[in-house]
């Protein structure tokens, strides 16, 4: 199938909510009780059914619409996260932002309003992409965020430099890393740094991309906090979500 590339088409998804998020269970280790998600986008297209990100994201980001989609995520995820509470079934919700995201005054002053408007930021995880936070104004703002009592996770984590200089509440191990610890002693070898590392700093460690069996065996003896994956779920509507949690408990 291949992917969406028009400008008029792109800004009517985020109009006419044609968007949806999806949301993957990120879980306790220890005994598999879930204590977050990560938000998803999906596109609920008029003629060719959900697409996933990778079949219209790029097109929106050339089309520069990377900020509408970003605040569009930011907002429904906030949302879903109050009503979560409200349930009294509190999650943690991952957001994806960019490092681009952390220098717009706009979308700070977005992500104040609509903090405002819930009450709480405490439920919400900032998750950005260890290799871009390389300046201090970067750095900067990751504080400012978690002053505001929003937690940051560091996304696609590979090797446990840096850390010590990011600030940070988890650290997330890149699905490419977990992918490999089956087969690659030297993964496991990287991965068992990272966790050590994350553990010192008195971090949270989630392994992403734990698909099979032997994965999660690994993702066990290595110690980590957390995991998400297809072994444990794909992304999930909220309704779907809601049902695997109740068959889960």
């Amino acid at each position: 199938m291949t992917a969406v590339d028009g400008r008029f088409e792109l800004q009517q998804a985020i109009v006419e909510n044609q968007l949806v998020l999806y949301y993957q269970p990120i879980v306790r280790v220890r005994d598999r009780i879930t204590v977050g998600v990560e938000a998803l986008v999906r596109w609920r297209h008029p003629t060719r059914g959900v697409l996933p990100p990778s079949q219209f994201v790029p097109a929106l980001e050339r089309a520069g619409l990377a900020r509408e989609l970003t605040l569009w995520v930011l907002r429904e995820a906030i949302l879903q996260s109050a009503v979560w509470r409200r349930d009294g079934e509190p999650l943690m919700v991952g957001v994806n932002l960019s490092s681009e995201n952390l220098r717009d005054a706009h979308f700070r002053r977005f992500l104040d309003i609509t903090l405002r408007a819930v009450g709480s930021a405490d439920l919400l995880v900032a998750e950005l992409p260890a290799a871009s936070l390389t300046s201090p104004e970067q750095l900067e703002s990751l504080s400012m965020m978690r002053d505001k009592g929003i937690r940051v996770a560091i996304d696609d984590v590979v090797t446990p430099s840096h850390l010590a200089d990011v600030p940070a509440d988890v650290v997330k191990i890149g699905r490419g890393l977990i992918g490999r610890l089956a087969f690659d002693e030297h993964a496991l070898s990287d991965a068992r740094a990272i966790v050590e590392a994350a553990r010192t700093l008195g971090r949270t460690v989630t392994a992403v991309g734990v698909e099979d069996d032997l994965a999660w065996r690994r993702v066990m003896s290595l110690g980590c906090d957390q995991a998400q994956g297809f072994v444990l779920a794909a992304p999930l509507s909220t309704a779907d979500l809601d049902a695997w949690r109740r068959r889960a408990t």
